[in-house]
């Protein structure tokens, strides 16, 4: 997506009616010039939310809250800044404008969106209209999902049959090319140009993006006989389910305020804890969970609770989680964990019990800190001297993952109560174990074996400092990982102007080849990204870490961010030439003559 141009933004305030925007949210009473209402952001009887449409601004004189129109939306409906302009936009019949000096946005998204808007449409159809319909809705009820719910969520049927989806499309053959490349449709082997439905006979749940928009699909078989039992939409060039959260949508859409969000691992958990209330659900597609979804959850609440099945296999799910969460933690940042009773799930508990009984478990939550250390000791024979020695020796594998120093610190001191040693003996462990320890099992992907100190000069602008360093460093080095960073977490960014500029830096070797990838497939994932690094183990690691961003970075802000290195880098590179010079100079005249070349690059020119 490109990015808003910033003279739009900037006008956009004014060109609003924002008296407009927040009465569709919030109903405002008329009070003198200026409206009234009770703050949507705090509990309050008495109302202090003011509105003053002369200034184009809203104020809370009990909470704080202030800020213009898209300040409102951006908090309100849970957005983040692009999605919250585009919004303001939209609702006030103002069309976007794009910075042109971006790439502009490929059309045949556009054209994928709306064909699968009206697959969703046509799903939905075949729910109240199938002739079939009878075995979906009877199923739908067992389940006890209500009319209410089943609109909110949009959910649908594919009728059996092996080209129902085939035949509404088959006069128009753009929308069968483009039905095939979204997973709708799948191509017949033996017969080119023909197809067959990927999704038969199944309840169907739309899987839409933060924006809203559908983007793939999964399907569930309405007898427990057949398999699989969930299908869901493969990767396509809209949906990637390491990626994306099903009911984030509705979680910001539905919900007054996000204070948690809460991971359960399937739709129907979802739609069972909104149709009990509990609208801050949102569930993984079938995947483990990524430092992509910790990103995005991060960016929409402060605080993630991953709630698992208690048996074996839910354990070693919030097992992985942590292992995936501990490189993520940053400030501000809480993340518990919720294990439920043995053969229960979030669906049949909070049927089976009160939804104050089931949000109390939600409160009781384990920090994360908690559950390290009791996961780690039910592991090992923790009374003897052998086991406290596994113990420290996993514990402080898994610390080391941790990049966010203030709490780094807190597990150190943490783990230095539970084994009863000072905390400079703990530390001095750790430490140790960051360099000569294997990783644990199960950590294999975020935390290799020691590095291989052989490998290429290119590695040196990655390793700008050990982890556990924090303090800001604007050295090439560390501008260096900046921009990789942000180009991991946005590869829009990169484009040809980019490329020119930051050829001409020193070691910029794995940022080029990163930017390369990226202009090469504008979709492509942070995996496919930095794969061409694997046979370096110690440039590979070091861009695993540097896939997890700070979670608060719009994609305007990781524009600046990156431009701002960049142009940092320039300069000092540009410092580091003219010092190499000076030093070179073999008499006066000569610095005479850099001095004077310095001197005429710094003078702007007239125009």
């Amino acid at each position: 997506m490109p990015f808003i141009d910033r003279d739009f933004i900037n006008d956009l305030s004014d060109r609003v009616d924002i008296v407009g925007l927040i009465n569709k949210r919030v109903p405002l009473k008329k009070a003198g010039k200026d409206y009234k209402a009770c703050c949507p952001f705090h509990e309050e009887k008495t109302p202090s939310f003011t509105v003053v449409p002369n200034k184009q601004i809203f104020h809370c004189f009990g909470c704080g809250e202030s800020g213009g129109a898209i300040d409102f939306i951006k908090k309100f409906d849970h957005l983040d800044f692009v999605e919250a302009v585009e919004t303001v936009a939209s609702e006030s019949g103002i069309s976007v404008v794009y910075d042109q000096n971006v790439k502009p946005v490929n059309t045949r998204f556009k054209r994928y969106n709306e064909l699968m808007s009206e697959v969703n449409d046509y799903y939905q159809t075949q729910l109240k209209s199938s002739v079939a319909k009878a075995r979906a809705v009877d199923y739908a009820k067992k389940r006890g999902i209500s009319g209410a719910i089943a609109k909110r969520f949009e959910l649908g049927y594919a009728p059996p049959g092996w080209s129902n989806l085939h035949e509404h499309n088959k006069a128009d053959n753009e929308k069968l090319i483009d039905l095939d490349t979204l997973g709708m449709l799948v191509a017949k082997k033996d017969k080119e140009g023909d197809y067959y439905d990927r999704f038969r006979d199944r309840l169907m749940f739309p899987i839409h993006n933060a924006k809203g928009n559908v983007i793939g699909f999964g399907g569930r078989v309405l007898s427990d006989k057949d398999n699989p039992k969930y299908l869901n939409s493969p990767e396509t060039p809209l949906f990637s389910k390491s990626k994306e959260l099903y009911g984030l949508h509705h979680c910001r859409k539905y919900s007054r305020k996000i204070d948690y969000i809460l991971v359960v691992e399937g739709y129907m958990d979802v739609i069972a804890l909104h149709q009990h209330g509990i609208t801050t659900a949102v569930a993984t597609l079938g995947t483990a969970t990524t430092p992509a979804h910790l990103q995005t959850l991060s960016r929409a609440t402060d605080t993630i609770v991953f709630c698992f099945d208690g048996d074996k296999a839910g354990r070693a799910a919030a097992w992985k989680a942590l292992q995936i969460s501990l490189p993520a933690m940053t400030a501000g940042l809480m993340i518990k964990f919720l294990l439920l009773p043995d053969g229960e799930d979030p669906d049949t508990l909070i049927q089976g019990e009160s939804v104050k009984v089931f949000s109390q478990r939600i409160d009781k939550a384990l920090t994360l800190s908690t559950f390290l250390f009791d996961h780690i000791k039910s592991d090992v024979p923790f009374e003897t001297i052998e086991g406290k020695t596994l113990f420290l020796e996993q514990a402080s594998a898994l610390i080391n993952l941790v990049t966010y120093s203030v709490y780094r610190q807190q597990l150190v001191e943490g783990l230095a109560q539970v084994v009863d040693q000072d905390v400079s003996y703990v530390e001095k462990m750790i430490n140790q174990s960051e360099t000569s320890a294997p990783p644990i099992q199960g950590v294999q992907e975020m935390h290799e074996a020691p590095p291989n100190f052989d490998e290429p000069p290119m590695i040196e602008m990655l390793y700008d400092r050990p982890a556990t360093k924090k303090a800001p460093d604007n050295g090439m080095k560390g501008l260096m990982s900046k921009m990789i960073s942000c180009v991991l977490n946005y590869p829009v960014l990169a484009d040809d102007t980019v490329e020119l500029r930051v050829r001409h830096l020193p070691k910029s070797n794995v940022l080029l080849e990163l930017i390369h990838s990226a202009q090469i497939d504008e979709e492509i994932s942070q995996k496919a990204l930095i794969k061409p690094f694997e046979p370096k183990p110690r440039v590979y690691s070091r861009l695993q870490q540097l896939c997890v961003m700070e979670p608060s970075l719009s994609e305007n802000e990781a524009r600046d961010e990156f431009l701002s290195a960049l142009t940092l880098a320039e300069k000092q590179h540009q410092r580091s030439l003219t010092s190499a010079s000076i030093s070179t100079a073999n008499s006066s005249a000569d610095e005479k003559r850099i001095m004077e070349e310095i001197q005429h690059r710094k003078t702007p020119k007239s125009s």
